[in-house]
């Protein structure tokens, strides 16, 4: 089956944030559990001193945020091309 370089694009597009959401998860939840066990200086954030756990516990969130979000483009970039592959084949075939 032959791709155009666009489709070849998007398909390592699919990978691409496929392997972006894994190591996005991985290196939050790491960096999140150090600064939860090991806690550490306070944060100023908007004149305020938000404890190191805190920042901790919100970064937690944001690795499932960003996993979500990542497997999200790639599986509407998978539809998307997929919906296209079948388009272009029904397409073809009733001419």
């Amino acid at each position: 089956m032959w791709f155009s370089p666009g489709e070849k694009f998007l398909r390592f597009s699919i990978k691409l944030f496929k392997v972006l959401a894994w190591v996005a998860l991985i290196v939050q939840v790491v960096m999140g559990f150090i600064l939860v066990m090991t806690g550490g200086e306070a944060v100023p954030i908007g004149g305020l001193d938000v404890p190191a756990r805190v920042i901790g516990l919100l970064n937690l969130v944001a690795a499932v945020v960003y996993f979500f979000m990542f497997m999200l483009i790639s599986a509407v970039i998978r539809l998307l091309v997929e919906l296209h592959a079948q388009v272009t084949k029904g397409g073809s075939s009733s001419g």
